[in-house]
């Protein structure tokens, strides 16, 4: 599974989540497989950019199965759900902690605009 999360700026996984994911420029990407962080890597994109994507866009292009954030709002997750990602939200912390709250089931899964 290839799981995205907005963070403030990239610090391997002392990476603060950005809790406005519809305004973040930067995004971790794990590769995981069971419940183990195989690859981790960042992505960024501004809206300075020529090529300037949406963040679902972005993270759909890079084969993200699964996007963990903080805050968001129905515009991104329409996308997201539009593009077939799952959401999680409820995401706090560092990147370690989100990922550790997600096995943990502490994130709530988002299916439909109205959750």
């Amino acid at each position: 599974m290839r799981f995205g999360i907005p963070v403030i700026s990239p610090n391997g996984m002392a990476s603060e989540v950005n809790d406005h994911f519809g305004m973040s420029e930067h995004f971790a990407i794990l590769d995981v497989e069971g419940d183990n962080i195989v690859k981790m890597e960042f992505v960024s994109d501004s809206p300075e950019l020529k090529a300037h994507k949406t963040p679902a866009a972005l993270l759909a292009e890079q084969g993200v199965n699964i996007v963990l954030a903080g805050g968001i709002g129905p515009h991104m997750i329409k996308e997201l759900l539009d593009a077939g990602l799952r959401i999680y939200r409820g995401a706090i912390g560092d990147l370690e902690q989100t990922f550790e709250d997600y096995k943990a089931g502490m994130l709530t899964e988002v299916r439909t605009l109205e959750e």
